[in-house]
């Protein structure tokens, strides 16, 4: 029997994890740097450079860029800085994943630790989290239909979330920051922070239109090495291709930033007053589309002997994208032992998802806002200093799906943040948190691969059926070989409904 059948693209995730990683060494300041007479902080960002799969197995390269802000051991010098960067690599299990599978990883760095070997080396290490998940794109062909004329069918719609695609873009946004009027020109740029938010998209055909907004807040000593500070932010916007893409599609977009260079420039009088910023963003994308198809179940000819093979194919529902935003306020006091508060170069935040649950048509959303405050001090010993403070969330999303065989994912942004120093002297923080949740649901079809009819051995007469509970008219059909309307004609039925106990005369063949 000849199958009509469709193929369709879905995405088989083969592994999926988390897995450590170090990046240590020892950094010899440079000659053109001052000695080191006491380290104030330590900021370390992590950044994929490379990942590939390799005899069944993840390798994933990448770098950390260290940043040390240091009080220098000479007179008229509040502060100084040095660059350094060091690279990791880290391995996975990526057994099952063929060579057109796609690697995805994310890297963060969870704590960093820092000593003065003496006043001209230091010593850096930081605990590397990485995040992987290795995509592969299936094409199984769906049994729809057949052209067999004489076969009885029988259907059912599915929804099926297509795979449009899985890629990776990378552009760099660029932008010439001026110091203010009456703000000092810039000597040393001492550090350079970015943050990317305010993101959203459009899909057309075949193309993806992004759009979002880089923070970026520069520290910098002016010619009096007094400390100083400017803030900007840039928009932009990029178009991605994205094969296969329709304007339903629905994309999940991760953003990160590949690398930061920031470098003083003169203005037109020849004064070192413009801030160049080049920054380096990657963007992983995953796009589906929700497709309901009409697949065909089971077949048979009646009077025949008919026997079907099959496969089992997996595929993905989406059965609710949740999505809340939420203000949120906290007051944070400076600890009573550290340097007073001059002015708050820049607040940095971190959203992250600790826990996701279904409960009662509702998604429970745990996590917490990882907020990093650098300020300036009042203090000539330590000019500069660093607070971390952790805001736990919860948050209930409307989702009208009862708790089940689910898989549930989320994820956090902070959108918008504002703060500023109260009378008290503490620091008032207000955060706009988006939180995207999608809720899955992973299910096998049985699809129909061949059909194979032949004759029937044996001739039989009327047959008497007794229905059991549970049987439905097609599975009375099949099982005898006869079409469906020729059952309800010799027991003069209107419809098919079976309840269980009836007596049916089955014609003979």
């Amino acid at each position: 029997m000849e199958l009509i059948k469709h193929t369709v693209s879905v995405c088989d995730i083969a592994a999926r994890g988390s897995a450590q990683a170090m990046a240590d060494g020892d950094v010899i300041v440079p000659d053109v740097k001052p000695d080191i007479l006491k380290l104030l902080q330590v900021d370390a960002e992590a950044r994929i450079t490379d990942k590939y799969i390799e005899n069944g197995r993840l390798i994933v390269c990448g770098r950390v860029d260290y940043k040390v802000l240091y009080v220098p051991d000479k007179e008229n010098e509040r502060i100084s800085s040095i660059g350094a960067s060091m690279e990791f690599r880290q391995t996975a299990d990526a057994r099952g994943a063929g060579p057109e599978a796609l690697p995805l990883a994310k890297a963060s760095v969870e704590r960093v630790e820092f000593n003065a070997v003496n006043s001209r080396k230091l010593r850096l290490r930081a605990i590397v989290s990485v995040d992987y998940e290795i995509c592969m794109i299936k094409e199984p062909e769906i049994c729809v239909d057949t052209e067999a004329d004489n076969a009885e069918k029988k259907k059912r719609n599915v929804v099926i979330e297509s795979a449009a695609d899985i890629s990776e873009h990378e552009f760099s946004v660029k932008e010439a920051i001026e110091v203010p009027s009456g703000q000092s020109s810039i000597n040393e740029i001492l550090k350079t922070d970015v943050r990317i938010s305010d993101t959203e998209y459009k899909t057309v055909t075949g193309k993806a239109i992004v759009k979002g907004s880089v923070s970026i807040c520069i520290l910098y000593t002016d010619d009096e090495g007094d400390i100083k500070y400017i803030d900007a932010e840039t928009p932009f916007t990029e178009v991605f291709d994205i094969d296969g893409a329709g304007e339903e599609a629905v994309c999940d977009i991760d953003y990160s930033v590949a690398g930061v260079m920031c470098t003083a420039e003169a203005d037109s009088d020849g004064d070192m007053r413009i801030a160049a910023v080049d920054i380096d963003i990657c963007a992983s994308v995953k796009a589906f589309e929700e497709t309901e198809t009409e697949i065909l179940e089971d077949c048979f000819v009646p009077y025949t002997d008919t026997k079907c093979s099959y496969e089992t194919v997996t595929i993905s529902e989406t059965a609710a994208r949740p999505s809340a935003q939420n203000n949120l306020r906290e007051i944070i006091d400076f600890p009573s032992n550290a340097p007073g508060v001059s002015g708050v170069y820049n607040v940095m935040t971190n959203a992250v998802i600790t826990k996701t649950e279904l409960q009662r048509k509702r998604l429970l959303c745990e996590g917490k806002i990882e907020a990093f405050i650098l300020y300036l001090t009042d203090s000539a010993e330590t000019p500069v200093y660093s607070l971390k403070k952790d805001i736990k969330f919860s948050y209930m999303l409307d989702c009208d799906i009862e708790s089940g065989e689910y898989e549930t994912e989320a994820k956090a942004e902070v959108r918008h943040v504002s703060y500023n120093l109260n009378a008290g002297g503490s620091l008032e923080l207000r955060c706009l948190l988006a939180i995207d949740a999608r809720i899955t649901k992973t299910s096998g079809i049985q699809n129909i691969v061949t059909v194979d009819c032949g004759e029937r051995g044996r001739k039989r007469g009327i047959l008497i059926y007794f229905v059991k509970p549970g049987d439905t008219m097609w599975e009375v059909a099949k099982r005898c070989g006869v079409t469906r309307e020729s059952i309800m004609e010799n027991n003069s039925m209107d419809e098919e409904t079976l309840s269980g106990g009836e007596r049916l005369f089955i014609p003979p063949m």
